[in-house]
């Protein structure tokens, strides 16, 4: 499996409830997609009281069965619609070590991402893959580690961006 994410960091003025819009009539586009496990429509607001210090940012996260599913993503008129509306997005990815069972995320409205650069190779054995999706960059030494709450966490890692959840799209199987 395959995570791919991608994230526009949006003018501090920008009217945010666009973008909640857009999920509003767009989100559920992606359910039964093919290949697709889930695509979480996060976004985090400058002026959102409970998340201080955050940036407008609209930010999908995929996990994805197949590169060959990903890719009938990124060539479908969707995809093409969100770069002529945002410009084009730098696209990470990461091989996935654990994924959840997308039931399992029912009732959550928050991501936490944490990415770690592995910086040594004794660093690899204490990469466990603990959270609900873990996974690795090689091309970067990068590690992911993202969870779906249900709630706002008690406490934050200082490296971790925490987003809202706008919607969880649900694909099917290869």
């Amino acid at each position: 499996m395959i995570a791919m994410h991608y994230r526009f960091t949006l003018p501090a003025d920008y009217d945010m409830g666009l973008i909640e819009a857009r999920i509003a009539n767009h989100g559920a586009k992606l359910d039964g997609f093919p290949g697709l496990l889930f695509k979480a429509y996060l976004y985090s607001r400058q002026d959102d009281g409970a998340l201080p210090g955050q940036e407008n940012r609209y930010a999908p996260f995929y996990v994805w069965h197949s590169a060959e599913a990903m890719h009938r993503f990124l060539s479908s008129e969707g995809f093409a619609a969100l770069t002529r509306h945002f410009g084009w997005p730098r696209i990470q990815t990461w091989q996935l070590l654990r994924a959840p069972d997308p039931a399992s995320l029912d009732g959550t409205c928050m991501t936490r991402l944490r990415r770690t650069r592995v910086s040594s190779h004794d660093q690899l054995t204490g990469l466990h893959g603990e959270a609900m999706v873990s996974g690795w960059d090689l091309s970067r030494w990068e590690w992911l580690e993202a969870d779906f709450l249900p709630s706002l966490p008690s406490s934050m890692p200082p490296e971790a961006e925490l987003y809202r959840i706008g919607y969880l799209a649900k694909g099917r199987g290869e």
